[in-house]
């Protein structure tokens, strides 16, 4: 298995971590671009056991507190909100002529729902056929399906993958394939775990909140997220810090770290905006 990144099949091993299953899995950085991914790779059908129901329905360090109850969505659809601020979507709403929008990875829809709301003609994809069932019980257009293997009958402005990119075999596939389902100019968020740089992921260690494995597979760095997007057609127009797992719920100590995630780019989680670079070399 070669890294993703530079295709380099050299690689050091970081540690070793038991799954929630009690399997074991390494964490190994690729010793040219210091891209962290999960070696060796469990297949797709291997690692399908970590995404039954219970995922979405029972909070542990890899799933969800109640996932499909409105205080859930109520959260979800409020760090959408600030997204979307950050990243400066009001600008890019107000500009472009038509609105079509596809999040990859949608679970129950609430992104498709709330860009619904703003008017867009929002779909959605996943391969949890239960969070399907739930979205679409609500009128969302929701498909579930493999990415890779769908075709669409339109172009999109705006494709999103909210904390997705970590979780796949192949992201540069995912990528090669939002480029040519993007609208000329059509701009790309991604939100995902940030692991290089100085940040609050330092005080962890291998104990690190999003060291989940095998859910997680692949650990980027800003610079290597950056590469990979370039690599596979498209300008990073603006990058955004934010979250430190210190504290919990509303307390003052969470509140002080994450204003300095976010304000001094210390942050573990990072946003980009890429833009369709029609003009590849």
């Amino acid at each position: 298995m070669s890294c993703i990144i530079c295709k380099s099949p050299s690689h050091t091993l970081k540690f070793t971590k038991k799954s929630r299953l009690g399997e074991s899995f390494n964490l190994v950085e690729c010793n040219k671009c210091k891209h962290k991914f999960v070696y060796p790779c469990p297949d797709e059908k291997s690692i399908a056991l970590y995404y039954q129901s219970d995922y979405f329905e029972f909070r542990d360090d890899r799933g969800y507190d109640d996932y499909f109850s409105e205080k859930t969505k109520s959260e979800i659809c409020r760090v959408h909100h600030l997204n979307l601020k950050d990243l400066k979507f009001k600008q890019f709403n107000d500009k472009t002529k038509s609105h079509n929008s596809l999040d990859i990875g949608c679970a129950a829809g609430y992104f498709v729902e709330y860009m619904n709301n703003l008017g867009w003609n929002a779909h959605g994809i996943d391969l949890s056929q239960n969070c399907i069932d739930a979205g679409k019980s609500h009128g969302l257009n929701l498909l579930c399906a493999d990415y890779l293997l769908t075709e669409y009958d339109r172009k999109f402005n705006l494709i999103t993958m909210w904390a997705v990119i970590e979780h796949l075999h192949h992201p540069e596939k995912f990528l090669k394939k939002i480029y040519s389902d993007l609208e000329d100019n059509g701009i790309l968020y991604i939100s995902t775990c940030r692991a290089d740089g100085i940040g609050f992921m330092k005080f962890f260690g291998s104990k690190w909140r999003f060291y989940n494995f095998p859910e997680h597979l692949n650990f980027f760095s800003l610079k290597n997220i950056k590469k990979v997007l370039k690599q596979n057609g498209f300008k990073v127009k603006k990058t955004v810090m934010y979250g430190s797992g210190i504290g919990s719920g509303k307390s003052l100590k969470k509140r002080v770290a994450d204003f300095l995630a976010k304000h001094f780019r210390l942050g573990d989680m990072m946003l980009i905006s890429a833009i369709k670079n029609t003009n590849r070399d």
